[in-house]
């Protein structure tokens, strides 16, 4: 009865665009679990990355930041754009009707990444990530900015291939 259920619940999450839910934990900097249709479900934040763990001091300030905005048990919408290859939900998630990823932005607390995933060019994350690279805030507190986290990514991945 269980594994007829699950898939069920799946299938009905993907068909509904918009699902309310609490906050359950914050992950990193762009990741967060969140209680949606009684299942508590990995959402990452769509569009943007966060500095990768190797990435410190900003991969913990990225975290901490989210973890402000959207403390355990804060009530979210989650709109869903997609299912990532790791299972997680892709989508924007609001608090108080609000996306919480452009003031992230603002503060250069993340990075915009609209090769993640769906179509990004309907969001305002690039005017967002221009007000911290001006400001020099955040991952832009370093000349250019630190490295991208998916550059970061691609390079251990490349290093893990070769003999």
């Amino acid at each position: 009865m269980i594994a007829f259920l699950l898939p069920l619940s799946i299938n009905l999450l993907a068909a509904v665009p918009l699902q309310s839910g609490r906050v359950v934990a914050v992950e990193d900097g762009h990741v967060l679990q969140v209680r949606l249709a009684n299942l508590n479900r990995r959402v990452r934040l769509a569009c943007v990355d966060a500095p990768d763990q190797s990435q410190q001091p900003w991969a913990q300030q990225s975290r901490a930041a989210l973890a402000a905005e959207l403390p355990v048990g804060t009530a979210v919408t989650v709109e869903l754009r997609a299912r990532d290859v790791y299972g997680r939900i892709v989508g924007i998630v609001r608090r108080g009707g609000f996306d919480v990823a452009p003031e992230m932005l603002k503060t250069g607390m993340l990075f915009v990444h609209d090769g993640y995933l769906g179509r990004c060019d309907d969001l305002p994350y690039a005017a967002a990530e221009t007000t911290a690279k001006e400001l020099n805030v955040g991952v832009w507190n370093e000349p250019g900015g630190i490295k991208r986290p998916w550059d970061l990514r691609l390079e251990r991945n490349k290093s893990n291939q070769e003999p």
